[in-house]
């Protein structure tokens, strides 16, 4: 575990198939509302970021740049490797990779159980909090200001 490298890939990567399982595994099939997950219209024009522990994906997260915001989707960690740093890293990079493509604000939706998460890397709420068509989950909008 000590050997997690980062690599920013695209959707044809080899990888993404490995991205796929775990966006599902830990995004929608737990809620039982979503029964099959591979690719979505975003997976096309994103920035997609994974982890990787001795070349298995471990963790995922995707920028997609509308008119110079980033909209961050899909964040996940695998079980075995929350709480270790790699979230935290892995929205580091992206901050990082958004002001390259001169970004001026990263945008999520946050479920409620990670929105302490989310402030500790420096993102704010926004707005109410809502329901999401897609996994049926309660979620506040969030957004980081890129200096």
């Amino acid at each position: 575990m000590n050997n997690i490298t980062y690599e920013f890939i695209n959707y044809k990567s080899k990888e993404f198939k490995e991205v796929s399982e775990l966006r599902f595994k830990i995004l929608f099939k737990p809620y039982n509302k979503i029964h099959k997950y591979d690719y979505d219209e975003l997976d096309y024009s994103s920035i997609h970021l994974v982890a990787l522990d001795e070349g298995t994906v471990v963790a995922y997260s995707r920028m997609t740049n509308y008119n110079m915001n980033g909209k961050m989707t899909n964040i996940v960690v695998s079980e075995k490797y929350v709480g270790k740093g790699i979230g935290i890293e892995m929205l580091k990079r992206h901050k990082i990779k958004a002001k390259e493509f001169g970004v001026i604000c990263l945008y999520l939706n946050a479920r409620l159980d990670t929105i302490n998460f989310y402030k500790k890397a420096g993102f704010q709420c926004k707005g109410n909090i809502f329901i999401s068509e897609k996994s049926g989950l309660a979620l506040q909008p969030m957004y980081f200001k890129i200096n």
